[in-house]
């Protein structure tokens, strides 16, 4: 059977978007470690989605996963109003991995300025944005969206680029050596 290119991407592209969801609704089942074991998975599976179908592909798991997270009641639906930040936060990531990751070095300095502009623009958002443009989020929600949009974002996406590029460098090399 013939299958075009990107048709493999989209299909590879569908089984990380689904395990991205699978993992986020594992995660809603363990709260004490949710973010902190979902975030750098779901980060990695964006990254792999680069290497494995495409930016375009991982950009659009990117907007996807915030959105699917709310539907399948993962993410709570005072957050609602927070999903395009999220979404836009998760499309940053990729898209400046996706620029240095071939250049010298580039995969270790895209991971670190990837999370570094995903943390800055989600935790302003959740912090600054947010008030800004009166997006009607009540308070108490404010409150735990700036702690959850601050540092452990970076410490996330950070973790799940160094996941993703070990993960890649080990089906790499299991994929050439068949």
């Amino acid at each position: 059977m013939n299958i075009s290119k990107e048709t493999q991407n989209m299909i590879t592209a569908a089984l990380l978007l689904t395990l991205a969801v699978m993992i986020q609704i594992l995660g809603k089942s363990i709260p004490q470690i949710n973010q902190l074991f979902v975030g750098p998975i779901v980060n990695a599976v964006l990254l792999l989605a680069v290497y494995f179908s495409s930016v375009r592909w991982a950009m659009l798991i990117g907007v996807l996963t915030p959105l699917l997270a709310f539907f399948t009641g993962v993410l709570a639906s005072p957050m609602a109003p927070f999903i395009p930040f999220i979404a836009l936060g998760n499309f940053l990531y990729v898209l400046i991995f996706s620029f240095f990751r071939k250049q010298r070095f580039g995969e270790s300095i895209g991971v670190l300025t990837a999370s570094l502009v995903k943390f800055l623009f989600l935790y302003f958002s959740a912090t600054i944005l947010i008030d800004l443009i009166a997006i009607g989020i009540p308070q108490p929600v404010k409150e735990k969206l700036a702690v959850s949009m601050g540092l452990p974002q970076f410490i996330t996406a950070v973790l799940g680029g160094a996941i993703a590029i070990a993960l890649y460098k080990m089906l790499k090399r299991r994929i050439s050596s068949i």
